[in-house]
């Protein structure tokens, strides 16, 4: 006897497979709860718990055209968000690793006006590299980091895709890295904060 939940889910991949969005609003209103809560549990964190959302589904829209009807989907969705989260977790590690190892952060700051100083210089050349950004780049990056909005509520305000609204806010974080990086700039926390 077929299980009509498989048979359900199989016909949502292949219709999905033909484009269809309601198939893909269905698929992700029944999963995306369960792959938000196992990446709150591990990256600790609601935003990059809703960020892997988004790049899970993403993904299952760029995929859907090679996507098999007979695999099951929440096996598929389960591996991109393990690998995901696993690919953040080790993003996270090496930040922190890199931070640790700067000679001027210590437990306690010895001179906090030098500090002061520098960050604030940090900050000009950060906001000189921001106002340098395309316009689209620029917008999408600062409602993402000002305002918090998820890229799917950035493609609404901006009338663009998700998935050039992720492509515009990776260009920004490019371009800011190689204008502290001409600088000589090694980031600071704050500074790994404020473009985070």
């Amino acid at each position: 006897m077929l299980d009509p939940e498989k048979y359900e889910e199989s016909k949502l991949v292949s219709l999905l497979a033909e484009d269809s969005e309601y198939a893909f609003q269905l698929i992700y209103d029944r999963h995306r709860n369960r792959i938000y809560k196992t990446a709150t549990r591990f990256l600790k964190s609601p935003i990059l718990a809703q960020e892997v959302v988004q790049d899970v589904f993403m993904k299952l829209w760029l995929s859907r055209k090679t996507l098999k009807p007979t695999q099951p989907i929440e096996a598929w969705l389960h591996t991109v968000s393990k690998n995901n989260i696993i690919n953040r977790l080790k993003k996270v590690s090496n930040e922190w690793k890199v931070m640790n190892e700067l000679p001027y952060i210590t437990a306690n700051k010895s001179n906090t006006t030098e500090n002061s100083v520098q960050d604030a210089e940090y900050a000009a050349i950060l906001q000189t590299a921001i106002i340098t950004l395309p316009e689209q780049q620029k917008k999408a990056y600062l409602l993402s980091r000002n305002e918090n909005l998820t890229y799917i509520q950035i493609g609404e305000k901006l009338e663009l895709s998700p998935l050039t609204v992720k492509t515009h806010i990776s260009r920004a974080l490019l371009h800011i890295k190689q204008a502290l990086a001409e600088k000589g700039i090694i980031l600071s926390i704050a500074v790994v904060a404020i473009i985070y």
